[in-house]
């Protein structure tokens, strides 16, 4: 599993650029380091091997090519003007690669380029209102989102909003270059093609393999049509999945991705915000005879969950409380629960009642003091991008 501890970068959220940054709130780092910590040992407990994003960064950058090839797409004309490209490329070169990851990740003040030997005056200039030459990626935390692997392949996701961009440049090099990767030869559904560019968006979020042959995908405000369209046609095209379940998303806050409403807590089971079974528009899309699509509607997200699996007694288990409770859950991530086995899952232990639920359904719940992790919009699955996945993560 792959992770990103918070670190500077949740420190450098304030008022002012929150929203910028995509967040509706302001993190304590300590705690939310606490939080996380408990997050990762829970899951090594339960024999999950646990890698961090920013161990992987730090130890491809090692390399000098990769470093200086990953520091000019960041560091381009483009983002800081030829000058302090030119004079960050050279110094980033020089420094200890920790450091480097600190400034991609962290960001980079106005105010701290003159330790990389940038004149004041071009500081100035090139400095954003928040006072960045580049922004901190505190979305980082979330790591569901940036990559995805489907089966035996990987989508390098194109995320939907400048704050993210960053963050699938970063998993490219590390897939690409990292020792544990470089050599295993996956092909790459999605993110290394011409027109694998904004506005044909996609994130990890909106994505959850059901089984070896189906892949469902959230379309709403971050996952564009375009998307997946292209990338259906990659996976039909070499049998890596034989149909794609579209489930249309309200364009809200509260239905950022598809895993906010529905995530897969066993074989047979999902956990889901009430009433969205019955209120999506679901389209099923198979591969059509002349190497096309065809595309069908379905009569309800339940139908296609039971026709894609083959089987009766779906169970879905709703967020818990009356109208104003199961509200409040939702949006602390009740549905947002991490299967690190089929039938055991890791939730936020403020969502008492879904988490009530899911034990009377037979679901193993762990459950995780989260209240600096909670803010930032995000649960357990959220946090997490599978490596080597049952079907069910």
């Amino acid at each position: 599993m792959l992770v990103h501890r918070p670190g500077t970068e949740i420190a450098r959220i304030t008022p002012d650029n929150k929203d910028a940054l995509l967040f509706d709130d302001l993190l304590w780092l300590e705690r939310a380091q606490e939080e996380h910590d408990a997050f990762v040992g829970m899951m090594e407990e339960r024999g999950v091997e646990v890698l961090y994003f920013e161990t992987l960064l730090a130890e491809v950058l090692a390399d000098d090519v990769v470093r200086a090839e990953c520091i000019a797409r960041v560091f381009s004309p483009a983002q800081c003007g030829p000058r302090v490209s030119e004079q960050l490329g050279a110094a980033l070169g020089e420094v200890p690669v920790a450091d480097v990851v600190e400034v991609l990740v962290g960001g980079l003040l106005e105010r701290e380029l003159e330790r990389f030997g940038v004149d004041p005056l071009f500081a100035d200039l090139q400095a954003d209102r928040f006072h960045y030459v580049l922004r901190p990626l505190p979305n980082l935390l979330f790591m569901r989102d940036n990559a995805a692997w489907i089966n035996d392949g990987l989508s390098i996701n194109v995320l939907a909003t400048p704050a993210r961009a960053r963050e699938s440049l970063y998993m490219e090099t590390i897939y690409r270059h990292h020792d544990a990767f470089a050599s295993a030869g996956f092909p790459i559904w999605f993110g290394a093609g011409e027109g694998d560019a904004y506005p044909a968006s996609i994130e990890g979020g909106d994505a959850l393999v059901l089984d070896e042959r189906t892949l469902m995908v959230g379309l709403g405000e971050r996952t564009a049509p375009s998307a997946v369209e292209i990338l259906a046609r990659r996976l039909f095209a070499v049998g890596s999945v034989d149909r794609v379940i579209v489930v249309h998303l309200r364009h809200a806050r509260s239905q950022m991705h598809l895993d906010t409403v529905l995530t897969m807590v066993d074989r047979a089971c999902f956990n889901v915000f009430p009433g969205f079974l019955d209120d999506v528009d679901v389209h099923v899309i198979t591969p059509a005879g002349d190497g096309g699509l065809a595309v069908r509607p379905s009569p309800g997200l339940e139908a296609a969950i039971a026709d894609a699996l083959g089987r009766d007694g779906i169970h879905f288990v709703p967020t818990g409380g009356d109208a104003i409770g199961r509200l409040r859950e939702q949006w602390d991530d009740g549905n947002n629960t991490l299967a690190l086995e089929p039938g055991v899952v890791v939730a936020y232990e403020r969502n008492q009642e879904t988490n009530r639920r899911l034990r009377r359904a037979g679901i193993e719940v762990l459950e995780l003091d989260a209240s600096e992790l909670c803010r930032g919009r995000g649960g357990s699955r959220c946090m997490t991008q599978p490596l080597v996945r049952d079907p069910v993560e």
